[in-house]
């Protein structure tokens, strides 16, 4: 599948003139699933940001800005933002940047910068960070285990920077926020609501079953009807 790239984002398929949905992973940057969101001749086509220097890893204001560098060179004048758990941090900075280009944001299985507390994770020995963030058993049970928890204890220090940082951009369109009942970052509606802080559009909340990766097993129609509601 062929890809345009920014300086770390490579953004497939690519992006053109027409309207576009991106998703953006949370850690770990999982994307194959969003194949199955997309039917041939179905518009818009969902398309996937993958972070691609994973030897670098800046923060999460850097990466907004740089998707959204992205977008714009481009050409795509109507975009909907799809954030998984801290993708969804990176839609909101991305957000920041696009102005008039972009119609709404899906943000799932993440609360608001404000109510999500610091995160422990960057303390846990490899096997139990591993498993906290449900990391697949051929990445848990081979020797690379080791390089990718110190990738993942980075990440989650970017996170808690941010999370410390201040001012938050507030966007001029409508949000959806997608909580998961069995989820610690997201199974609170109250706190869910609370990104109404975050736009001056239309919050949604949604509360579906399952954990934090349910985004992986999310129906295509149950999708694509959020990025309706987001998109106007």
């Amino acid at each position: 599948m062929g890809g345009q790239e920014s300086a770390h984002y490579l953004v497939s398929p690519p992006l053109g003139d027409d309207p576009a949905v991106i998703f953006v992973p949370g850690l770990g940057g999982r994307t194959k699933f969003v194949d199955r969101w997309n039917t041939p001749g179905q518009e818009p086509v969902i398309r996937r940001a993958s972070w691609n220097d994973p030897m670098n890893v800046p923060g999460i204001d850097e990466r907004g800005a740089a998707l959204a560098s992205l977008v714009t060179s481009s050409g795509a004048a109507q975009v909907v933002l799809v954030g998984h758990s801290m993708g969804g941090l990176v839609c909101l900075e991305a957000a920041r940047h696009l102005g008039g280009r972009l119609r709404g944001t899906v943000i799932m299985c993440q609360y608001p910068p404000h109510r999500t507390p610091l995160s422990p994770l960057a303390d846990l020995p490899d096997r139990a960070l591993a498993e906290e963030i449900e990391a697949p058993p051929h990445i848990r049970d081979t020797t690379a285990l080791a390089a990718y928890a110190r990738l993942w204890r980075s990440e989650y220090r970017l996170l808690n920077r941010y999370l410390e940082s201040d001012p938050r951009p507030v966007l001029d369109a409508p949000m959806i926020a997608v909580g998961a009942t069995g989820d610690a970052s997201s199974w609170n509606p109250e706190c869910l609501a609370d990104w109404s802080r975050y736009t001056t559009g239309s919050l949604s909340v949604h509360l579906v079953e399952g954990g934090h990766q349910i985004v992986e097993e999310l129906p295509a129609d149950t999708l694509r009807a959020w990025v309706t509601q987001a998109g106007g």
